[in-house]
């Protein structure tokens, strides 16, 4: 029995240590990242935090690993001095977990782009439900049922949490805390005062869509003023330099004496498609989601 006693202890303290070199490392990146929990709750993700950070470690370590072996056989291939390799395996860790830890921050601001894009109809809706004579929580119920994307989704945790007893002014402002989109909780936020004070929700809701309203236009315009130069840019970067800038490269170093073989030019395809996908994505970020 004392055999079998101390066999169950030393299991125990064996499984112990891997658990507590987790935890310090959960406890560490959350450390250093101290907006992930805000932003998952925005993103509205199930999973909990060390659950996430969990998963984004796993996945920080597989990328740093293909990268790894993939410089490996580049450098092979080039002839490269293979010790070289040890200073970039210090730059591929913290890269891949800063690359998998913005996830929740990617889907907050997603959210906030679908929100905002169904958010004016929405609240019009709403108004116009409040001029009908229809109740403020009875409007809300139509919104959550109704197409609006995230919008509804919103006001249905507003719903939710009407239908077990919590009041209105209190549920709304507990879902506001958890929104990414400032649109919105503009929107509630005005609700929720006149609500308070006993005025008239319709006349204040009509005045800040109003005003959601001229800033989206503003965006709009902004945004189209912006793209000129936007295009002009990846024209240059994306298609005139690396075409010709290429073929002018291998001009000058080839009276330099200098010649490059094949694999060298095809080395510069991937980089090439990195910066064109880079600009086609922030232009298609920089779009405003809505329509006015």
């Amino acid at each position: 029995m004392e055999e079998k006693k101390l066999e169950d202890k030393d299991q125990e303290i064996t499984e112990r240590k891997p658990n507590e070199f987790k935890k310090k490392i959960i406890t560490t990146v959350k450390g250093r990242f101290t907006w992930l929990e805000k932003k998952i709750k925005e993103a509205d993700m199930t999973q909990t935090t060390d659950e996430f950070v969990e998963k984004a470690v796993i996945k920080a370590a597989a990328m740093a690993l293909a990268l790894i072996i993939f410089t490996y056989i580049l450098f092979d291939i080039q002839g490269v001095n293979k010790l070289l390799i040890f200073p970039l395996i210090l730059l591929y860790i913290p890269f891949s977990l800063f690359l998998f830890i913005q996830e929740p921050k990617a889907l907050a601001s997603k959210r906030k782009r679908m929100i905002d894009k169904d958010l004016l109809f929405a609240g019009r809706h709403i108004w116009i439900a409040l001029k009908g004579g229809l109740p403020l929580f009875d409007s809300m119920v139509a919104i959550s049922k109704s197409n609006y994307g995230e919008v509804s989704k919103e006001f249905n945790k507003i719903v939710e949490k009407v239908f077990v007893g919590v009041p209105l002014d209190t549920a709304m402002q507990d879902v506001i805390e958890d929104c990414p989109s400032p649109s919105f909780k503009r929107i509630i936020l005005q609700i929720i005062n006149s609500v308070r004070s006993g005025a008239d929700v319709a006349n204040s809701l009509e005045v800040v869509l109003e005003q959601i309203s001229k800033e989206q236009v503003i965006d709009i315009k902004e945004y189209g003023q912006k793209l000129n130069p936007l295009v002009m840019f990846y024209l240059v970067m994306g298609i005139i330099f690396p075409s010709l800038g290429i073929s002018i490269g291998i001009l000058l170093l080839s009276f330099a004496g200098v010649s490059l073989s094949g694999t060298n030019v095809w080395a510069l395809v991937p980089i090439i498609a990195i910066i064109q996908y880079s600009f086609l994505t922030y232009i298609e970020l920089s779009r405003p989601s809505y329509d006015v």
